[in-house]
């Protein structure tokens, strides 16, 4: 059986050009929050918690960014289960058991697995490039055929053939 494991993390060159723009926001935030109260202690304006309010959404900004960052984007697969999980919003990863599969559609921008009790779990990846699509697409299809489980492919028509069809038909 063959397994394999795909980091999402290796396909994008997160390192330096992203930790610059962190700690260039970061300073940005610094520097107008120490303005803000400089401003504020000596003109002793109330209307100033404007400015503070905003100097708090940019600093949760900056954290979403690093959070985002840290965040762990990867599909494993075994004989027992397809384990995947995407983005931080989700802290424990997703589970396919291959057992409770009946059949699994590849569509351009999803992987949808139809189950035993009539659901259907849809994986959505059409946020990823195209050659990482295609590389889950191939390691499912390979594992599915392996495992004798149906694999339905969607097919592209063109608005003309589909029209062609439609007059046919009537």
């Amino acid at each position: 059986m063959e397994t394999f494991s795909i980091n999402l993390h290796e396909m994008t060159d997160k390192g330096g050009r992203y930790k610059r723009l962190i700690i260039f926001l970061a300073l940005i935030f610094i520097v107008t929050s120490a303005l803000v109260i400089w401003l504020l202690y000596k003109e002793n304006n109330s209307n100033g918690w404007i400015f503070l309010g905003l100097g708090i959404y940019f600093l949760m900004y900056i954290g979403f960014g690093f959070v985002g960052y840290n965040a762990k984007m990867f599909i494993n697969s075994d004989d027992y289960a397809l384990e995947y999980q995407f983005g931080f919003f989700s802290k424990v990863p997703d589970k396919i058991i291959w057992e409770t599969i009946t059949k699994v559609k590849l569509g351009f921008t999803y992987i949808a697995f139809y189950k035993k009790t009539g659901k259907r779990k849809v994986m959505e990846i059409g946020w990823l490039p195209y050659s990482k699509v295609k590389e889950i697409k191939n390691k499912i299809n390979c594992l599915c055929t392996e495992k004798g489980i149906p694999v339905e492919v969607a097919e592209y028509h063109r608005e003309e053939e589909i029209e062609e069809v439609m007059e046919t038909k009537l």
